[in-house]
């Protein structure tokens, strides 16, 4: 996937010209600014798909800049920052925020958040039926017709993280939407669930990631993938 625009908001000179170096090595045409000012000024010239943005800025914050260019339909914004508290990470997704991402972050991580979260902003008939999660056959099946024959926690799991590639979903929404008992459930089970699921969907497809981030919880930075109640199987 190549083309994508995307615009980095960090004031810190040498961390954007070094996620410019690393992000247009990656394909993406990147443009960068130190603070809201200059983003304007870009955005008054060139359409922007995915927003690297910073919380700590000169002037206008992280947060009131996403506020105001808040726009689910044209527009994935990704909070890159080093706050790492709740309540910091809550009220991005409140202004507006795809994904939040804590720094240091690797690139190819990146990467493949910004691909994902691109997939919302692209052409929509050019994704629908790319990836097809048949809940009720417990399967993924590929564009190319291949099947993963899935559990029913894997699809449960699957189900809630894709339904929002790059969002990072905590232990505790896992846990409760399996139906489990989250104060009586052992840390180390989510993290089995999870890391059985991961290795599941890398082996079938390298590109079908799920990302663990430490004391926060997990997101899925794959390609779209819809969902479905019902799966055919079609008799050779």
């Amino acid at each position: 996937m190549s083309g994508i625009r995307v615009m980095i908001v960090e004031d810190n000179e040498d961390l954007r010209e070094e996620m410019e170096f690393q992000l247009e090595s990656a394909g993406f045409l990147v443009r960068s600014a130190a603070d809201g000012v200059q983003l304007d000024a870009l955005l008054a010239k060139e359409r922007c798909d995915v927003l690297l943005l910073d919380l700590n800025l000169p002037g206008e914050d992280g947060y009131s800049i996403a506020r105001r260019l808040f726009d689910p339909q044209r527009l994935c914004i990704i909070m890159l920052t080093a706050r790492d508290e709740i309540d910091d990470k809550t009220r991005g997704f409140e202004e507006g925020a795809d994904s939040y991402m804590v720094k240091p972050v690797d690139r190819r991580e990146l990467a493949a958040c910004i691909r994902a979260l691109y997939r919302r902003v692209a052409a929509p008939e050019r994704f629908a039926s790319e990836w097809a999660l048949h809940v009720t056959a417990r399967e993924l099946v590929s564009p190319d017709g291949r099947r993963l024959s899935l559990t029913a926690t894997d699809v449960t799991v699957l189900s809630v993280l894709a339904a929002d590639p790059g969002r990072t979903r905590t232990r505790q929404e896992i846990v409760t939407v399996l139906g489990i008992d989250f104060m009586e459930t052992p840390e180390g089970r989510t993290n089995t669930i999870i890391s059985r699921l991961r290795q599941k969907l890398t082996h079938f497809d390298p590109e079908l990631r799920i990302v663990s981030w430490r004391n926060q919880g997990y997101s899925y930075v794959g390609p779209s993938i819809q969902q479905a109640s019902a799966g055919i199987r079609h008799s050779t």
